[in-house]
């Protein structure tokens, strides 16, 4: 398929083959961008010139990204091409509200497409949007928290609620007086969202000044930290996308929540979590916005944690989960309903 210049060959990769896989790895290392693991990007293009790779980009659900460009060649619209048909299979989707995750020296050439930046790690990665999601969801929280004044955000997975996550939010209630917990709507978890955000409020429905809010694609998601999903990938790129994910948080989420603290629980287990806990500490506070650290509530002189439960379930030894989540949670995993999930779980090595 040729595009504009006649001498520029424009493929489609759904799904990349292995082959081509590799090249176009090593063409985004080349560029100085990691390469996500392999179906990250459900639609990719790249653009060949005499048959060498000059420019490549992938798309993700409404989240373009992996965008580079052979330096030589800059400025002949290689870039335009790609990110126009990217677009142009985003609208095929029915997607009208679109996110890039790219290079601070791309900005310019999404600027040209009509996207504003809504994030950046400076000097790293910035994140933009083309349409106006961002506003309209930060406008759902200002109206679901109401103007009273300062609250904490408390920002959980729950995979599933533990007695573990009860505590962070009895905590931070306690110790703030008025708290928001955001749900990660992420369907990256072994227990589906609703379930989790349905465990979520029934635990915490007792706890005074709670409010639990559904998440979205603009916190702890595939869009700004997709490494969050990944196992054992805390490295650069963790470290890249949790500045990312809590840049936006900081700039605008948490404005629209009217929140000046963010509380987190101690994190012995995961190193992406634990890496992002610590990037919490060194971005959030210049931003207005202080990081409070609740030690992990122990059990028989173990940090209760989901993944606890989930090895139980995975062992048949659900009862044992028994004595590490509140009644709420222990409804629904002894219910018909949870059937499926706790067989999918059985069957499941990952860390989610």
């Amino acid at each position: 398929m040729n595009g504009g210049n006649p001498s520029s060959e424009l493929r489609i990769h759904p799904p990349l083959l292995s082959e081509e896989r590799e090249e176009i790895y090593a063409f985004l290392r080349e560029k100085g961008l990691e390469p996500e693991a392999p179906g990250a990007s459900d639609y990719a293009v790249s653009l060949r010139e005499a048959g060498s790779l000059v420019a490549v980009g992938g798309l993700s659900g409404r989240v373009i990204k992996g965008v580079a460009v052979d330096e030589g060649l800059r400025g002949r619209g290689l870039a335009t091409r790609v990110v126009s048909e990217l677009e142009a299979e985003a609208g095929r989707r029915g997607i009208t509200s679109i996110l890039a995750f790219t290079s601070p020296g791309n900005a310019a050439i999404f600027g040209s497409f009509g996207y504003r930046i809504i994030a950046a790690a400076e000097g790293e990665a910035i994140l933009l949007e083309k349409g106006g999601g961002l506003d309209a969801w930060c406008a759902r929280l200002a109206a679901s928290v109401g103007p009273e004044g300062p609250r904490a955000v408390v920002v959980v997975n729950c995979n599933p609620f533990t007695l573990g996550h009860q505590h962070l939010v009895r905590e931070a209630a306690k110790r703030h007086g008025r708290l928001a917990v955001i749900v990660v709507s992420e369907e990256a978890s072994s227990f589906p969202y609703e379930a989790r955000l349905r465990m979520v409020r029934e635990g915490t429905a007792g706890i005074p000044g709670v409010v639990v809010l559904p998440g979205s694609d603009y916190i702890v998601s595939r869009a700004t930290f997709p490494t969050y999903f990944l196992k054992d990938r805390a490295g650069r790129a963790a470290a890249v996308h949790a500045r990312l994910d809590l840049d936006l948080f900081g700039r605008r989420i948490a404005p629209a929540l009217g929140a000046d603290a963010r509380f987190v629980g101690e994190e012995p287990y995961s190193e992406v979590t634990a890496l992002y806990n610590a990037t919490m500490k060194s971005v959030l506070p210049s931003l207005g916005i202080e990081v409070v650290e609740i030690p992990r509530l122990r059990l028989g002189g173990a940090a209760v944690s989901a993944s606890t439960v989930r090895a139980a379930i995975r062992d048949g030894r659900l009862e044992d989960a028994r004595s590490l989540v509140p009644d709420s949670t222990w409804r629904y995993l002894s219910s018909p309903e949870a059937g499926a999930v706790l067989r999918a779980v059985a069957e499941s090595a990952g860390r989610h």
